[in-house]
């Protein structure tokens, strides 16, 4: 037996070629329009999280910091971190309160405002009139800075 001469290109062993396939590019959601499948598509995000999070933009009427999905009841901020690159936000979409007009019961009905701020803001209204501008509730003792931040884009006067 003499050793394989592997200068003959014909007796060189052939080697497999391993393909791997490449994942997808993850598309950008925009989070205010998305449906359920387009948040299933990002990393760690289930049927359930994706139901969650519309249920969450549902009640708040939108939102307006990409950061709110944080929020989300049960999502890991683990999963949060993955996936907030993919992200992108529309403000356009939020629905507002308009609190010239809306009732404690409609004002309450949305996550930032409880009904002890609705309510103060429903009384603060009924003794001083309507409000000329939104910034006017920070005139309530209840309503901190932090509160204001959060709620103020979700209210009009129109």
């Amino acid at each position: 037996n003499t050793p394989k001469n592997f200068s003959n290109p014909n007796q060189i062993p052939s080697v497999e070629k391993t393909t791997f396939a490449k994942k997808p590019l993850l598309q950008k959601v925009e989070i205010n329009t998305a449906d359920t499948s387009d948040y299933i598509a990002l990393p760690g995000i289930g049927s359930k999280l994706s139901k969650r999070i519309i249920a969450f933009r549902e009640k708040l009427g939108g939102f307006y910091s990409v950061d709110q999905i944080a929020e989300t009841y049960m999502l890991p901020d683990s999963t949060f971190q993955k996936i907030k690159v993919y992200l992108v936000l529309d403000k356009q979409a939020i629905k507002r309160i308009n609190i010239n007009n809306a009732t404690v019961e409609e004002m309450k009905s949305h996550p930032y405002l409880r009904y002890q701020i609705a309510n103060a803001i429903f009384q603060y209204r009924q003794q001083h009139g309507k409000f000329n501008n939104v910034d006017e509730i920070k005139k309530i003792m209840i309503i901190t800075d932090a509160i204001y931040d959060k709620v103020s884009p979700y209210l009009s006067i129109d």
